[in-house]
């Protein structure tokens, strides 16, 4: 099965439900209500884990699982305690998942968090799904060419041509975009760019990225949950990326630097400065 076949086998609408659902009913209501004994840290102090992280991932698997018949699962939280070890070594299909990316923004009651999932064929991400409960807002990829906002009363595809960022509006307006990004004011860094290095949720930082509201992202520590999506919504959105060292595309074994600029002229400066 190729990889288009793939795609058009997953009811994105079915994902949006199944988030929406998890939303409702885990992530919402413990939000803003956790008590001590639901928090806890992983290698950090400030590196939390939640129940709701716990729920919300056990939710999600069984749901993703059953979209692709022998398809594997890599969590964040299960790959925490060490148990995703057992994989189907016949699939070349593997979901993965960030229950609540931005858990340290969850604990503390801001607003920028959000599920992140991807589905990667022979460790290569093909396309990913975020939604950003506060925001009530779905974002997704499932075509390279293009990332997707979507609420209950507006539909806007983004992407670039000749590095130029359009806003394709397919229902209602450009306000799901305003209204994203109403809170957020980026700052000029060391190297005379935005950037967003303290939002601490890479799912928001991408989106920023896509509508062009700050000019790169550079991580170091790399996940499989984290940066299967934003390597896919930045190479969808038309965003330069590039790996360190090099590879020709990104896995979601990967272990280096992942650079994401909005334009070669950021990408070309910044690649002196940091790899």
């Amino acid at each position: 099965m190729n990889k288009t076949n793939v795609i058009n086998k997953i009811d994105k609408n079915y994902i949006k439900e199944i988030f929406e659902q998890v939303s409702n009913e885990i992530i919402m209501p413990l939000y803003g209500q956790l008590r001590d004994g639901q928090i806890s840290s992983k290698s950090r102090c400030d590196d939390y884990v939640t129940e709701a992280d716990q729920k919300t991932e056990a939710f999600l698997k069984p749901k993703l699982l059953k979209l692709i018949n022998g398809s594997n699962f890599i969590g964040e939280e299960e790959f925490y305690l060490g148990n995703n070890k057992k994989f189907n070594s016949f699939s070349g299909l593997t979901w993965t998942c960030d229950p609540i990316d931005g858990t340290f923004n969850y604990v503390n009651s801001l607003d920028k968090f959000c599920i992140m999932v991807s589905l990667c064929r022979e460790k290569i991400p093909i396309a990913c799904w975020l939604y950003f409960p506060c925001y009530k807002i779905f974002v997704f990829s499932e075509s390279m060419k293009s990332v997707i906002f979507l609420d209950e009363n507006n539909k806007v595809k983004v992407y670039r041509d000749k590095e130029i960022i359009k806003f394709d509006v397919q229902k209602g307006s450009v306000t799901i975009i305003e209204s994203f990004f109403r809170d957020y004011q980026p700052k000029k860094d060391k190297y005379g760019y935005l950037s967003a290095k303290n939002l601490r949720c890479a799912g928001y930082e991408i989106v920023c990225l896509v509508c062009g509201k700050i000019d790169y992202l550079h991580h170091t520590y790399i996940t499989p949950w984290d940066h299967s999506p934003v390597y896919i919504l930045a190479k969808s959105s038309g965003c330069r990326v590039q790996l360190n060292p090099k590879e020709n595309n990104f896995k979601f074994d990967f272990k280096g630097q992942l650079l994401c600029a909005t334009s070669d002229l950021v990408y070309t400066k910044l690649k002196k400065e940091i790899f």
